[in-house]
């Protein structure tokens, strides 16, 4: 009997410890955010659109009456500062991924995700493209979500530009910053 329980309890521990190495089929949703993609064929359109609130607000610019305040990766507001104690929003004009701006003249200079952009502001209600350089600065991505310690869905490049993040339950993320 002594010798069977000796020959039994090595193959007891290996069937143990065996049973702790099973793969673990559970799925882990943790909170987290997912990229919010434009398409590459979207993300040149540049429109004039009516004034919109500001939100996210980056570089400002002034010419003349008019103030220009970029929205972060959405565009221009035209702000009317003749009278600067009752400044007016009178319009937006739409560039996906842009972050940076620049005045001569009546050419506004603009990022437009990869694509370098001058637009004719003479009119700033109906502003028109005078020109596009494809291709002309490096990849605005926004590979990471501004919030650090956080889990998120990884960059998809195949599915276009990231222009903002979102706030969901995950589920499995692999990506942590």
């Amino acid at each position: 009997m002594k010798q069977l329980s000796s020959r039994i309890l090595p193959f007891g521990l290996l069937a143990v410890l065996w049973s702790g190495c099973g793969v673990d089929t559970e799925s882990i949703e943790r909170e987290g955010y997912k990229p919010v993609y434009v398409s590459k064929e979207n993300a040149g359109r540049i429109a004039s659109l009516p004034a919109q609130p500001l939100r996210q607000t980056g570089k400002i610019y002034s010419k003349d009456t008019l103030v220009f305040v970029n929205e972060l990766n959405k565009g221009i507001h035209v702000i009317n500062n003749k009278d600067p104690r009752n400044p007016q929003n009178i319009a937006f004009i739409s560039i996906p991924g842009n972050v940076d701006i620049a005045i001569k003249g009546n050419i506004l200079y603009a990022d437009n995700f990869r694509d370098l952009v001058a637009l004719n502001i003479s009119n700033p209600r109906n502003v028109t493209l005078a020109k596009r350089v494809a291709d002309a600065l490096p990849q605005n991505l926004q590979p990471y979500p501004p919030q650090r310690n956080v889990y998120f869905e990884c960059v998809d490049e195949s599915r276009g530009y990231v222009v903002g993040w979102e706030k969901v339950t995950l589920k499995d993320p692999k990506c942590r910053r």
